[in-house]
């Protein structure tokens, strides 16, 4: 191979029976390909010109695609700070930003401002947890790239957007009534999920997750999925003896009624079918049973340190309001009853 003075060429010498043969090509980015003749003759240099042309428009494409925020996304999810994050929340990013991308892709990242998320944002105002979301994606990913001075310091167009407010349904909480009524009418295989949820307070992501390695003696061994927290819980009694009879050497401990494991979101389907197959039991969710637990945490004496530690802070704040608004109410109620007698 010998190489020339014009960029991007080189000269493959083929040693024949009738002498020497030169063949001479043009490597450069995604071309590779043979010209005709060789330097000095008009063929050779008409093909050379429009390689040159064609790779300095690939390289110019390649350039303008490197200011777009279709890139900075892709770099985003190429980053070792996106490959640390949980396998859950990488997937819940990975969707905001596809709608991010799908809204403002081909546009330059360095140009995008408030006013662009913002119109963004309210493409998704009918959904307002989905448009709060895509406003925190934005500046997660442009926090990103100031660490990674891609932008000027401090340059975040997300910054100072305020959150869509919506009319939010409250999570109702199980009464002990409703707990029992449902352990009572519901099919076998959903008395486990119900019940792992209701005494170690966990979320329906941790729940799915628990495997049997986790139940060791008295404690169940929970990391918690969203905090990357790992937990011991001590077993109730009624937990334990009713895992007692299903234990198994390996394997996820919820399963539907075939055997197969669950996710998060079948969970919650089959909890809706058994709910609504209870003619006398009102719509309650499994998020419902973890402010059950942490009323209970609550009546037992517990101190708020130890109910947060298990179930979080914002769960207990608002299982505390709606405990204290049924205790009101019946206060109420007997005060009435009282007067009446």
């Amino acid at each position: 191979m010998v190489r020339t003075e014009l960029p991007f060429t080189y000269c493959h010498r083929k040693r024949l029976k009738n002498g020497v043969r030169e063949y001479w090509r043009f490597r450069h980015g995604d071309i590779d390909t043979a010209l005709p003749g060789r330097p000095g003759e008009s063929a050779f240099h008409e093909k050379y010109a429009e390689l040159c042309a064609l790779e300095e428009k690939r390289a110019k494409k390649e350039e303008k695609g490197r200011q777009t925020v279709d890139w900075l996304i892709d770099r985003y999810r190429a980053s070792a700070e996106f490959h640390a994050l949980s396998g859950v929340t990488q997937i819940d990013y990975a969707r905001t930003l596809e709608r991010i991308r799908d809204g403002m892709g081909p546009e330059r990242y360095d140009c995008v401002n408030r006013a662009a998320v913002k119109a963004l944002r309210d493409v998704w105002a009918t959904k307002p947890r989905t448009a709060h979301k895509i406003k925190q994606m934005v500046s997660a990913l442009y926090s990103w790239a100031d660490q990674e001075e891609l932008v000027p310091a401090g340059f975040n167009p997300a910054a100072g957007l305020k959150k869509i407010r919506a009319k939010v349904k409250p999570i109702e909480i199980w009464s002990d009534e409703e707990i029992a009524l449902f352990l009572d009418k519901c099919e076998p295989f959903m008395r486990t999920p119900v019940l792992l949820a209701l005494y170690t307070g966990q979320r329906r992501e941790d729940v799915v997750q628990m495997d049997w390695r986790d139940v060791q003696g008295d404690m169940v061994r929970v990391r918690q999925n969203k905090t990357n927290e790992p937990l011991m819980i001590p077993m109730h009694s009624d937990l334990k003896k009713h895992l007692a009879p299903l234990r198994c050497d390996l394997g996820k401990i919820v399963r539907n009624c075939d055997g197969e494991t669950m996710n998060a979101n079948a969970l919650s389907s089959a909890l809706n079918r058994a709910v609504a197959a209870i003619p006398a039991m009102p719509h309650r969710t499994l998020h419902g049973l973890r402010y059950a637990s942490a009323g209970r945490l609550e009546a037992a004496g517990c101190t708020v340190v130890q109910i947060t530690s298990i179930i979080g802070h914002r769960t207990y704040q608002m299982a505390l309001k709606y405990m204290r608004q049924r205790k009101d109410a019946e206060s109420a109620m007997a005060r009435l009853q009282k007067e009446a007698s």
